[in-house]
């Protein structure tokens, strides 16, 4: 018996660190890195530009594959049944994980328990517009005519159950405003419509409309951060409107599939945090109106799971539905 023990025991051992001599030499083959969303969008964009940073730090191409649909459930869903190896990861946006999973009756897959945290690699806060010829010069006006009727305003948004239709929700809620939501096939279209003046306002996150605020095309009303953004530096925050409770925010994350080695998951980290803080793309996010987190693997883990009691409470109350 005790030679048996003794010799399990040394398995264990040479097994352990056998697998702690793959962790050290890992990577040794180009990664994956699933983006749940189409090419062109700007969690795209972000896993491109820091894609390209991690692969020259860990000495690995990185691979960016694009499968969109259902909200970013399917390529989350691909990534959460993947081997738990390093080579396939998910950067996602918050719908995918805080929001879908409440939106869909049957899930195909766990956040919690099917994926595992690396790191949350942005902040992306929301922008209040309007079109630039529109007769709402400021949310004092915006507010004054939102009251009684919804019918009167309207606000365009990205689809059911995205995170621009919750956090126009959300401010909505906060602010006592009456609006009808009228959801479009993605932010192209609604954008179209409001520059066009079919639809009233809308809430983006600030790169995908920063460009047309600059240029001149929209006009931006609010953000949802807690102060003034550089790049935006006119434009008050929600909380100097007096409604601090609606801030709120996109963000941008990496995961694994659970089960993934820690050893793996600290070297991912390091290297994605080491790519966040790199001159070039901290200036590139700056410009865009983002900010940086780099945060640990069990704080990210712990942020998912508050933002999606926060978002799941409001897309129910609200009856969001996935398009």
């Amino acid at each position: 018996m005790n030679g048996l023990f003794f010799k399990s025991a040394a398995a264990l051992t040479l097994a352990l660190a056998a697998a702690s001599g793959w962790a050290q030499a890992y990577p040794t083959k180009p990664i994956r890195v699933v983006v749940p969303f189409p090419a062109g969008g700007p969690v795209d964009q972000t896993a491109r530009a820091l894609g390209a940073k991690l692969s020259t730090s860990l000495g690995q191409s990185i691979v960016i594959d694009n499968k969109g649909g259902a909200g970013g459930l399917l390529g989350a869903d691909a990534v959460a049944k993947s081997p738990a190896d390093g080579y396939t990861l998910l950067f996602s946006s918050a719908g995918a994980l805080a929001i879908v999973p409440h939106l869909v009756p049957s899930m195909p897959y766990n956040p919690q328990k099917d994926l595992v945290a690396v790191t949350q690699a942005l902040k992306v806060p929301a922008v209040l517009v309007v079109a630039a010829n529109s007769k709402y010069k400021s949310f004092a006006d915006l507010k004054a005519a939102a009251t009684g009727d919804a019918s009167k305003v309207n606000y365009a948004s990205a689809g059911s159950g995205t995170t621009p239709h919750l956090q126009a929700e959300l401010l909505k809620r906060e602010a006592k405003l009456s609006m009808s939501h009228i959801p479009y096939r993605g932010a192209a279209p609604a954008l179209t419509d409001l520059m066009g003046g079919q639809v009233d306002m809308m809430m983006a996150d600030i790169p995908v409309v920063l460009p047309f605020i600059q240029s001149g095309k929209l006009r931006a009303l609010a953000v949802t951060n807690a102060r003034r953004i550089p790049v935006l530096k006119d434009v008050p925050t929600v909380a100097e409107l007096g409604l601090s409770k609606a801030e709120a925010y996109n963000w941008y994350g990496m995961l694994a599939p659970a089960h993934t080695p820690p050893e793996v998951i600290n070297k991912l980290h390091g290297a994605v945090g080491a790519a966040l803080r790199s001159p070039e793309l901290k200036q590139q996010f700056e410009q865009q109106g983002v900010e940086v987190v780099g945060s640990k693997p069990e704080e990210f883990a712990s942020f998912i799971f508050a933002e999606s009691e926060r978002w799941g409470a409001l897309a129910k109350a609200v009856g969001a539905k996935l398009d």
